[in-house]
């Protein structure tokens, strides 16, 4: 820290993205005071408090339980119900389909922490979800309990948590199909000590892939029949795609302390822009578009959205306007330099330009494009 460096400029120790069972503490709290009904071994919640949790409602005594998914019920009743059985869950979507947080919000809300997480990359190791050895103990004493370091799958089967998979296709087939034996006989053999790890009730495992993976490591069908797969879809209209976006820019914006601003209209054309190019047609119907390479997803518009928010704050006059979304829907939308751009300048040119109170959403996106 310098000398002129005021002490708060060094942080104040709060974390810039709490886990979701320390973000909404208070509605978990408030959910398991009100809740009378059948729990599962080990559940925080019933399953209904947990569907509640993550679909909002008013309860009883008034508190609000805020939305942390929008989308249909019967999802979140059969992602519930699945943690509620000996199979484990997949959720399956395109990207930006809140997979990941959908899964954090039922691990916060079944075993109170979502923590117990597995990051699928093509260089997961199968030590990732079985487990490891820490080598000094190892070289000095040999193979023993001490010297061994539990997976995070290994420790919900252990405490009867839920443990979470992220990008399973992602993770390299053999390594996948560590997870068999685990979801279907519930037990993780350690060979190295003749022992087993046995799963007490209340353990389950959530994983997540995306749609456009299907063929970098695809699920064997062994594996796939051990899951539920849910399919979480893209928001069903306009309004329910603008309500989510607004509500996570908001909730985003809180971390990062920016001022609240009034950015709804500029939110509506966000989305309006990711749907008509994302569904290849005008949201009239009257004109078909080229679609870009990219998902343009609801996860692009909010991070679309928080940036311009960002630029308003901090070089602007605080309002929300075109000028400060234009670079970012450029950003989202030209990913493959030569074709998307040709895409982008016809949508500009033939749509943008033509419809009415958009010619300052016009200029902005020519003037970044020049």
């Amino acid at each position: 820290m310098t000398g002129d460096q005021p002490p708060e400029a060094a942080g104040d120790g709060v974390a810039l993205r709490p886990h979701a069972e320390e973000s909404f503490a208070a509605e978990l709290a408030a959910l398991a005071a009100v809740d009378d009904r059948l729990r599962p071994a080990r559940w925080r919640l019933s399953p209904w408090a947990v569907a509640t949790y993550l679909l909002g409602g008013t309860l009883a005594d008034g508190t609000v339980i805020t939305p942390k998914y929008v989308g249909p019920r019967r999802i979140v009743e059969v992602a519930v119900t699945t943690l509620a059985t000996d199979r484990a869950l997949l959720l399956l979507g395109v990207p930006g389909t809140a997979k990941t947080w959908v899964s954090e919000h039922l691990a916060a809300a079944v075993s109170g922490d979502s923590t117990l997480l597995v990051q699928g990359t093509a260089g997961t190791p199968e030590e990732a979800i079985r487990y490891g050895w820490n080598y000094a103990q190892l070289l000095a004493h040999g193979p023993s309990r001490d010297a061994l370091v539990p997976s995070p799958v290994m420790r919900a089967m252990a405490q009867g948590m839920t443990a979470r998979v992220e990008e399973l296709t992602r993770i390299p087939a053999d390594v996948q199909d560590t997870l068999i034996t685990i979801l279907s006989e519930k037990t993780l053999p350690i060979p190295e000590l003749g022992q087993e790890v046995q799963a007490v009730r209340g353990f389950n495992l959530i994983a997540t892939a995306n749609d456009r993976d299907r063929g970098v490591n695809e699920l064997s069908s062994a594996l796939r029949r051990r899951f539920n797969t849910v399919v979480l879809p893209l928001p069903a209209t306009p309004d329910a795609e603008v309500d989510i976006v607004s509500r996570r820019v908001e909730q985003i914006g809180r971390s990062l302390d920016l001022p609240a601003a009034d950015g709804m209209d500029e939110i509506h054309r966000v989305v309006t822009v990711f749907r008509e190019l994302r569904d290849g047609i005008t949201a009239d119907g009257r004109t078909k578009l080229k679609s870009p390479s990219g998902t343009l997803s609801t996860a692009e518009a909010i991070s679309v959205v928080t940036n311009g928010l960002a630029l308003a704050a901090h070089f602007g006059d605080g309002v929300l306007r075109a000028g400060d979304v234009a670079a970012g829907i450029l950003g989202a939308v030209v990913r493959d330099p030569a074709a998307d751009r040709v895409v982008w300048q016809e949508y500009l040119e033939t749509v943008v330009r033509e419809r009415d109170g958009w010619k300052d959403f016009y200029r902005a996106c020519r003037e970044v494009g020049a």
